[in-house]
């Protein structure tokens, strides 16, 4: 699909996601146990995502620059990049963030042009199986593009990590489990974006007014 078809889909999505605001927030709450008004920040946020990487697709051509006086002597050269898809990408994401976390790694995977298989948390699914729902009734979105996955993650998890036609993981989740998916990933060098652990302890001590 071209990019600017591709920007004109994730655009229509984001449309979609904020019609949809209320009903994925109360979902969001219901699954997840977060207030309404962060659930519904959430929504808002994965709009605004799916708006900006609908434009990022009109863009992602490729660029070409002249080599002029480089320092090894290659002159009058031309330089270039393309865009290149990855193929199918594999998508783990936690139960804290479900939807947002869902939004953060399909939008950039539909605008460069890969298709996805998305394994959804096992605590909190709904959010993201309604996302997914909506998504595909987008109209010129490519059913099947984004597949879904429920299950834990020693058989669903892992099934994604270590399937041959699965070029790409992302995951978000335990340092332990992003150590396991990187063994896992080299056996057919998987390119792998790992978001891991907690960098934000807080000590609470005996004289705090909770």
């Amino acid at each position: 699909m071209a990019p600017s078809n591709r920007g004109v889909i994730l655009q229509k999505f984001a449309d979609v996601l904020e019609s949809h605001a209320d009903e994925l927030a109360t979902i969001e709450c219901e699954d997840n146990g977060k207030p309404y008004a962060e659930a519904m920040w959430d929504v808002m946020y994965a709009a605004s995502h799916f708006r900006y990487y609908g434009s990022m697709a009109h863009n992602m051509t490729g660029w070409s620059m002249m080599r002029d006086n480089d320092p090894l002597g290659y002159s009058n050269s031309y330089a270039y990049t393309r865009m290149e898809p990855v193929g199918v990408c594999g998508i783990i994401t936690p139960w804290n963030f479900p939807l947002l976390m869902t939004t953060w790694k399909l939008a950039p995977m539909l605008a460069a042009g890969c298709t996805g298989v998305h394994k959804i948390p096992e605590n909190t699914p709904l959010s993201s199986l309604r996302l997914v729902e909506l998504l595909h009734g987008v109209e010129g979105f490519v059913p099947g593009a984004v597949q879904v996955v429920p299950g834990f993650g020693n058989e669903a998890g892992e099934a994604v990590t270590g399937h041959p036609d699965i070029s790409k993981i992302a995951f978000t989740g335990s340092t332990a489990i992003g150590k396991h998916i990187m063994r896992r990933a080299a056996d057919d060098l998987k390119r792998v974006t790992l978001e891991l652990g907690g960098k934000g302890p807080i000590i609470i001590f005996a004289d705090a007014n909770l």
